[in-house]
């Protein structure tokens, strides 16, 4: 965006956000004001979102008639939040519309009362602001980003005609309406593929994904229609036993376990534990984190779902004998043993990414016998992780759920001859082939959508989303007919408040504007924020004492005191000498 009046639109010209309208920094919020005899809800930065806002959860706090003239929302208002742990979110904004009748403002908040602009054009500006990275780079602070009032009021914006900004505005609302839509439509589409994905799982697991000959009839579904379609589904027969399953482990693992699904005739249920080796992981142990023998392990957070992340993989020492249990082989399928409940069971084949590796006992190592395709039993696994067959035999331990050695050699396992296996992993390859194109396809127009959004304000801002109308008054006799921007009214002190906070208890009493200056001044004019904090007489478990520091220094910093250097971490902070206030 422009600073100078080069290349301004016909008609335009440029001004301060100052000049544009009137700016306010709410009231501070402490506790002798929580309650009073003049009860008023008040906004604060946690109802403004990047959506807009959100008034679920709007609090009360005392507010005399006087401050409510001068902290009272009106309909056409925007407020802005002042400061945000994330710079991007630091002067998102809203417009006030009078959603509650006499409501006040925080000062975690700015209010802009627009006087040249529009309320939606000033809306459009201030999104502008916050998406291009304005907002950011003016923004001070240390952990906590600030706007500050008076550099909001410094920054220069292009004004257009006000026929030209609220034709502006409605086009925005349009184009964002259509970006809204095509951001859910994309993330229906996204949704939908998971739906495609998990039926391709459930149809390669109980032989529905390819076609049958005369006599296999298999399961099918509805919603598989064309997958692996039967003639006569009456003619289906479910297998009742499952091998290798005593009373215990039938009682344990619940009656749905009998027969999870029906399967092809020529397949049979046998157990995991007769479909592959199972084994757990190692222990992890302060003891092996040095030693003569350091191997790569994985661990649950290098198995995603159907792909080893070696972004981060850790060593510990493992003995020759310890390797020869604990070593991966290329083929290998390894198991979320703990994981949150919808997680459990995650599985990835081991395709030997990180040579040389063992595995802890956050993990379970599925090794298959002769008889099974390793390709096909992670297809099984995967099934059994969406369909929630894992989440159903977990046990949880505090907010993790357990999948257990013995309960997972325990589960059912459909199992086809094995030249069937292998004509269903290719199939499943392709499906799932062309599913991952189409989401990769989703995910790069989602991708695109925050820079269309972008570039939708830098055009409206700058005069080219919509075309001038010769017609419109010119933004310079509109500043000659309306004049300057209305002067805030000055906020009036309570009546007896300096004998009121004389009263109240030294941590809750309100500090003087330059209080962190004179501890300063008294500190040889530079200290760390820690020592500035303990020399101000803050109390370190006080959450209130937090609160008000950091206000406090809100309040001055860059004002009568700095921070010096370039450290972010227990910044060292000097005084502003006057001739530099």
């Amino acid at each position: 965006m422009a600073d100078g009046t080069e290349d301004l639109p016909d008609g335009w010209t440029v001004v301060s956000v100052g000049e544009a309208g009137s700016i306010r920094l709410g009231r501070q919020r402490s506790p002798e004001k929580l309650t009073g005899e003049f009860p008023v809800k008040y906004l604060r930065a946690a109802n403004v979102t990047m959506e807009g806002l959100d008034l679920d959860d709007v609090q009360e706090m005392d507010f005399t008639p006087e401050e409510q003239q001068v902290y009272g929302l009106q309909a056409g208002d925007l407020v802005l939040a002042e400061a945000s742990g994330s710079a991007s979110h630091v002067g998102r904004a809203a417009i006030w519309r009078d959603e509650i009748p006499g409501c006040c403002f925080q000062n975690t908040l700015i209010r802009f009362r627009p006087h040249l602009l529009s309320p939606e054009y000033a809306l459009v500006v201030f999104r502008y602001f916050s998406l291009s990275g304005k907002f950011t780079q003016v923004s001070k602070g240390v952990g906590i980003q600030h706007l500050g009032a008076s550099r909001l009021a410094a920054i220069p914006v292009m004004l257009p005609p006000l026929p030209e900004q609220q034709r502006i505005a409605r086009a925005v609302e349009e184009r964002i309406q259509e970006i809204r839509q095509a951001s859910g439509s994309l993330r229906s589409a996204r949704q939908l593929i998971g739906e495609q994905n998990r039926e391709i799982l459930w149809a390669a697991a109980s032989g529905a994904l390819i076609p049958l000959d005369a006599g296999e009839h298999a399961a099918t579904n509805e919603s598989m229609a064309g997958v692996g379609a039967i003639e006569n589904p009456e003619d289906l027969e479910i297998q009742p036993a499952i091998p290798g399953i005593d009373d215990e482990d039938r009682m344990n693992l619940g009656a749905a376990h009998e027969g999870l699904f029906p399967i092809p005739r020529s397949w049979r249920w046998v157990t995991a534990g007769e479909a592959g080796e199972i084994a757990m992981g190692r222990q992890r142990s302060p003891k092996d984190h040095e030693g003569q023998h350091m191997r790569p392990y994985l661990r649950v957070a290098n198995v995603m779902e159907d792909r080893i992340d070696t972004t981060s993989v850790m060593e510990m020492n493992f003995t020759p004998e310890e390797f020869d249990i604990y070593s991966l082989r290329s083929g290998d399928i390894l198991l979320n043993e703990g994981q949150s409940p919808e997680l459990v069971g995650r599985a990835a084949m081991y395709r030997n990414e990180v040579k040389g590796a063992c595995f802890q006992n956050t993990l379970i190592r599925f090794r298959v016998t002769e008889e099974v395709d390793a390709e096909f039993a992670l297809l099984v696994f995967r099934h059994y992780l969406h369909s929630g067959e894992f989440k159903k035999i977990a046990r949880w331990t505090t907010n993790i759920a357990h999948l257990g050695l013995n309960r997972f050699a325990a589960m059912p396992f459909p199992l086809p001859p094995l030249d069937v296996q292998k004509e269903i992993v290719q199939e499943a390859k392709r499906r799932l082939s062309e599913s991952s194109q189409q989401l990769e396809a989703t995910e790069a127009s989602l991708q695109k959508l925050p820079i269309l959004e972008t570039q939708l304000y830098a055009a409206a801002v700058n005069g080219k989303l919509v075309p001038q109308d010769p017609s419109d008054e010119p933004t310079i006799k509109a500043l000659k007919r309306l004049g300057p921007t209305p002067v805030e009214p000055a906020v009036k002190r309570r009546k007896n408040l300096d004998q009121e906070n004389s009263q109240l208890p030294s941590s809750v009493r309100p500090r003087q504007k330059k209080f962190l200056a004179d501890v300063l001044g008294g500190s040889g004019g530079a200290t760390t924020m820690p020592e500035l904090f303990r020399r101000a007489k803050f109390h370190p478990d006080s959450v209130q004492d937090v609160e008000k520091f950091y206000l406090a220094l809100r309040d001055e910093l860059d004002v009568s005191v700095r921070v010096a250097g370039e450290s972010q971490e227990n910044s060292f902070m000097e005084v502003i000498q006057d001739e530099a206030i």
